[in-house]
């Protein structure tokens, strides 16, 4: 496999939010104490050639909390987590009982939020930004996102249905680990290195917050 820039890209979904229970897209909260104490174990002792986040408020905070050890900061609108429409910022339980709903869990790309984002839409975004990454010389790189964002760079990376990837648990301040590349005959690709869970601070309420 011939491949150019070969990068080490962690994702790193935001701690958990004040708005805990309800389904964040676009709309936006900050992160909760102990938000902040598990991300600051997730990055303790690890450092970034560069450090890419999402523009919303709690990738932002997030993002903060690793920025003192990457030489570069930016911030990515591809990142940023996926438009619900109508179902933004609404409580998961409100949202149980809606058929539209369930089949947008079952087969999310089939089944666009009403008036939100499709997720063709989402993965153009997030395979263009992904493709941005192999680009630069650059060894290590941070990209802090969101559930959907980081579950439909995983997609992309490796040819998982995405739909499939709820099988995956990325709880708040969840480390995702890949080696990423472009081969001339295949496109982006990528390799799972390792994925590390916060501890455990009691259980989520329903299916994790702001994910595809």
């Amino acid at each position: 496999m011939t491949s150019i820039n070969v990068t080490a890209i962690d994702f790193l979904r935001h701690g958990r939010t004040e708005a805990e229970g309800r389904l964040l897209g676009r709309t936006d909260a900050s992160l909760t104490d102990a938000g902040r104490k598990a991300v600051a174990a997730q990055v303790a002792g690890r450092t970034w050639d560069n450090i890419v986040s999402s523009p919303l408020r709690r990738a932002q905070e997030t993002a903060a909390l690793a920025a003192g050890s990457a030489r570069q900061f930016a911030t990515d609108p591809s990142w940023r987590e996926i438009d619900f429409g109508d179902w933004d910022g609404q409580l998961l339980t409100d949202l149980a009982d809606d058929a539209r709903f369930t089949s947008f869990q079952a087969d999310p790309e089939a089944n666009s939020p009403p008036n939100g984002e499709p997720l063709a839409d989402v993965r153009l975004r997030v395979e263009t930004a992904l493709r941005a990454l192999t680009q630069h010389e650059q060894k290590r790189v941070l990209v802090v996102a969101h559930g959907g964002t980081i579950r439909m760079a995983l997609s992309v990376l490796l040819a998982i249905p995405l739909q499939r990837l709820w099988a995956i648990r990325l709880a708040h301040a969840t480390r995702v680990s890949l080696r990423v590349g472009w081969a001339d005959a295949h496109g982006l690709w990528g390799e799972l290195v390792e994925i590390v869970q916060p501890p455990e601070e009691g259980p989520e309420e329903g299916p994790e917050e702001g994910e595809a």
